[in-house]
């Protein structure tokens, strides 16, 4: 069609080129124009022509294509009809094949399964009725193959069976916590008796067959039925966790802290009373341990991490410098001492930090002591024995002894502060017979009589020579008219109600206490003053003895003695000598040697 289109076009081209040239030439002259104009009529003509056989032609090839086309679609369906047809017949035949095989092969199988059917019944029945176990049976590692329920019994016995079972599972929680859980109660080891049954019941149940069939697997492979028959008891594991847990919610509870100057430790329960611990968790492992026959389980991780402590106010709570003990003021009572104590926060925080929850935390302190001491000072009040005097009262009436007794008593365990005087009668007081004393032999007015409460001189006449030699100030003292026969001269001194009395004043810087025990098993009487010794000085006591004479005969009726207290420093240098309240001692008139003219004047 292009190339008639072109054809037309052309002629149109020719066409309008003729008719221009025919204008043209129709301007030289008409007679030459018509010629042409039938020439390119004619041309025209012939070209119509072509193309419509052109046309003709092309449709009539499409026509037998198409037709073509269409028998060679014909043919191919032709051809693949035949072979799904074929196809079908090859099926059919294969099946009718199978088919024949088939009920062959049924007939045989149906034989070959009865003829087995029977022969596993036999066998399971036979299996069944044995009494041993079956092949490759082990009871946790023991094989028990072909034995008898009780010869399993024993050979469970001979390897340890009950000796394994008998070491619980100790399971260890935080803070030091632990429990333990029996192998028998906790279903994870199964007691010889039972344990043996289960090994005989593995292939001896009810179904003959699959009895029959555990034989065959025992032919070539180990079976272990103490899992098989082994079953935790979950109630007792859950109630001993529960117990456990309780337990360490109680040790975990306190939330103070404890001082360890010794090690000089700051010591705290990482998590105290914040700790939680999974309980199913801590389950599973126990069952998996009890399950593995482990015999110790640490479960030491706790489900909440706590907060740090207020180290900054810990600090402030327990820093102090250190404090010398010391007496109250005006009195001996004793204020103990203040114990240094400061630690570094910083170090303290990165400890914490570092320890795990539920575990102890560990902060250096650093302890500072005092030099001097609470105990020290009450160490230094009474601790030595500052004078000391023992007399006898061997041979005296029972009466003497119960009145030096009772002054003893009032005596022993007084206290006497520096600056405060004593007083005998003050402390002993007035002798009576409501008060306890008894009549006994005593000086007055130069003749020995019965008096109450006779005796008690001796006591403090002990107590004058203690005091003496503790180097305590004499305030009042009075000598016997009489020298005494248990102590030497210028070491008594007399007492009466009201008067004479004896006084003496504490002059040293620490109290003094007096210490008297009258023993009358032994007849001794001893008094000792106990106090602070600061200086290690003694006392010696001497004295000088100067007789008098009367004055009409010149005989010798007593003696002036003098006293001397005389005071060394710890290396025996005298520092003074103290003189003591002299006396005037009398003889008994009996032992003076009057003349017989003087005996006569006095009858």
């Amino acid at each position: 069609m292009e190339e008639n289109y072109r054809n037309t076009r052309g002629s149109h081209e020719a066409r309008d080129s003729g008719a221009g040239e025919h204008v043209r030439r129709s301007e030289r002259g008409g007679e030459e124009e018509r010629p042409v104009r039938a020439a390119a009529h004619t041309q025209r003509e012939v070209q119509r022509r072509e193309r419509a056989e052109a046309r003709a032609a092309a449709k009539e090839r499409a026509e037998a294509e198409r037709a073509a086309a269409e028998a060679a679609k014909a043919a191919a369906r032709a051809e693949r009809q035949a072979r799904r047809e074929a196809k079908r017949q090859r099926r059919r035949a294969r099946w009718k094949k199978f088919l024949h095989g088939f009920k062959i092969f049924m007939i045989v199988l149906i034989s070959v399964a009865a003829l087995l059917a029977a022969g596993a019944t036999a066998g399971g029945y036979f299996v069944t009725k044995s009494e041993t176990n079956l092949p490759k049976v082990f009871l946790d590692g023991v094989d028990v193959s072909g034995l008898t329920r009780a010869q399993t019994i024993d050979k469970l016995g001979e390897s340890g069976w009950d000796e394994n079972a008998e070491v619980p599972l100790t399971v260890k929680l935080p803070a030091d916590v632990s429990f333990e859980l029996d192998m028998y109660e906790s279903g994870a080891v199964l007691p010889r008796e039972v344990a043996a049954e289960a090994a005989y019941r593995y292939g001896h149940g009810a179904n003959w067959y699959e009895n029959l069939l555990r034989y065959l697997k025992g032919l070539v492979m180990i079976t272990d039925v103490s899992q098989k028959f082994t079953s935790l008891n979950e109630d007792y594991i859950r109630e001993s966790i529960a117990d456990a847990v309780a337990a360490f919610q109680e040790a975990t509870a306190d939330e103070g802290y404890e001082i360890d100057k010794e090690n000089e430790e700051l010591r705290m329960l990482k998590g105290a009373g914040a700790m939680e611990i999974d309980e199913e968790a801590l389950y599973e492992e126990i069952c998996a341990a009890l399950r593995g026959e482990q015999k110790t389980l640490e479960h030491l991780q706790v489900d909440n991490q706590p907060p740090m402590p207020d180290f900054d106010a810990l600090y402030t709570e327990l820093h102090v410098a250190p404090v010398d003990a010391a007496f109250v003021e005006g009195g001996f009572d004793v204020i103990d001492e203040t114990v240094g104590c400061t630690f570094d926060v910083e170090q303290a925080k990165k400890i914490w930090v570092e320890t795990p929850a539920a575990a102890t935390v560990e902060i250096p302190l650093k302890i500072s002591y005092p030099e001097v001491t609470g105990e020290s000072l009450r160490g230094m009040l009474f601790r030595d024995k500052l004078g000391a005097q023992t007399t006898l009262f061997g041979g005296s009436t029972p009466e003497r002894v119960n009145n030096i007794q009772l002054a003893c008593s009032k005596l022993n365990g007084l206290i006497i502060y520096p600056g405060e005087t004593f007083s005998y009668n003050g402390t002993v007081g007035e002798r009576t017979r409501e008060a306890g004393f008894r009549e006994a032999a005593a000086y007055q007015d130069g003749e020995v009589v019965q008096e109450i409460g006779g005796g008690v001189c001796q006591v403090s006449s002990t107590l004058y020579c203690a005091a003496l030699l503790a180097n305590l100030e004499t305030v009042e003292r009075e000598p016997h008219y009489f020298m005494v026969n248990y102590l030497p001269p210028a070491h008594d001194a007399t007492v009466s109600w009201p008067n004479p009395d004896y006084k003496f004043r504490n002059s040293r810087d620490y109290p003094v206490k007096i210490v008297a025990n009258a023993n009358a098993d032994e007849g001794s009487l001893t008094i000792e003053i106990w106090g602070t010794d600061v200086d290690g000085s003694y006392v010696e006591l001497t004295y000088d003895r100067y007789y008098f004479t009367e004055p009409e005969y010149g005989l010798i009726v007593g003696w002036h003695v003098y006293g001397h207290r005389n005071v060394y420093d710890k290396d025996g240098n005298l520092i003074e000598t103290i003189e003591e309240p002299d006396g005037l001692y009398h003889k008994h008139d009996e032992d003076i040697p009057w003349p017989a003219d003087h005996k006569k004047a006095e009858e």
